[in-house]
């Protein structure tokens, strides 16, 4: 048994696990010998994944079909992991709105509401309990870059991610004496579904893997990271300059990334 599964096994559970991020968290700990429940929408995409995992890593894998949108997405959930030991939680599942807020149809934003925050709310709260009885445990927040300052076009989905980001950071430290790791981890642009394509060739991309790596590798010794030298440093800028700048240079940074187009529509036809 590995390290990695000792202390976060024997199961863990992956929202937004059919693609991008959230595969690749589950390939790293289906290698460290994890067993994975795997949740997203796309029931066919999640069959074929939990098929790969078991014939190439020898773990078990459920799936569950389940759109966190729902009012009681917690009980498919709760159903397919009431008997198994889940020792790792990681809050993945996401989806953007963006443009001019008022010009967008509030159902829209408040399914992303639902799915960015209240989720990963109900899931660690649900998750967090059960980890707090066995004494171990680990929660990881897949927060984003863009959730340490209020950026024009994306300021509701700005809002979302620094839930996730503050409610982590916070829970990090209220967990640990029970023995519960949490961890926020800040990407930026990620070669995924999520980014759908890029005009703009100087895009600093970051590989997924990179981003499920570095969670896994800092679980337990932080409460937040950021994956990538430019976004640590747009991030590292943000604490010394006062706010009302940094809102000023993230609406750069998005112009800067004027011709790349976010993979998820804000009515989730993917």
């Amino acid at each position: 048994m590995t390290a990695l599964a000792e202390k976060f096994g024997p199961w863990a559970v992956i929202t937004g696990a059919s693609s991008g991020i959230g595969e690749r968290f589950a390939h790293r700990l289906a290698s460290e010998g994890i067993n994975i429940v795997l949740v997203a929408r796309r029931e066919d995409l999640l069959k074929r994944l939990g098929a790969s995992l078991e014939a190439m890593h020898g773990i078990k894998t459920r799936i569950v079909a389940v759109d966190l949108t729902g009012e009681n997405f917690l009980a498919a959930i709760n159903d397919a992991t009431a008997d198994i030991a889940v020792g790792l939680l990681v809050n993945n599942a996401g989806f953007a709105t963006s443009g001019n807020f008022l010009d967008n149809q509030v159902q829209d934003e408040i399914a992303m509401l639902h799915v960015n925050t209240r989720s990963p709310l109900v899931l660690t709260h649900h998750f967090g309990r059960r980890m707090r009885e066995r004494g171990r445990g680990g929660v990881i927040f897949i927060s984003s870059i863009l959730g340490f300052s209020g950026v024009p076009s994306w300021s509701h989905y700005a809002a979302t991610k620094a839930f996730d980001q503050v409610l982590a950071e916070g829970l990090a430290v209220e967990l640990r004496p029970a023995g519960v790791s949490v961890l926020a981890v800040a990407p930026g642009p990620t070669s995924t579904p999520f980014w759908k394509s890029s005009t703009n060739r100087f895009v600093p991309f970051t590989n997924p893997d990179r981003v499920a790596q570095v969670a896994l590798r800092r679980l337990g010794r932080r409460s937040m990271v950021t994956v990538g030298w430019l976004n640590s440093l747009i991030v590292f800028s943000t604490r010394l300059l006062p706010r009302s700048w940094n809102v000023r240079i993230f609406r750069g940074v998005l112009r800067f990334l004027n011709g790349t187009t976010v993979g998820e529509s804000p009515a989730r036809k993917k």
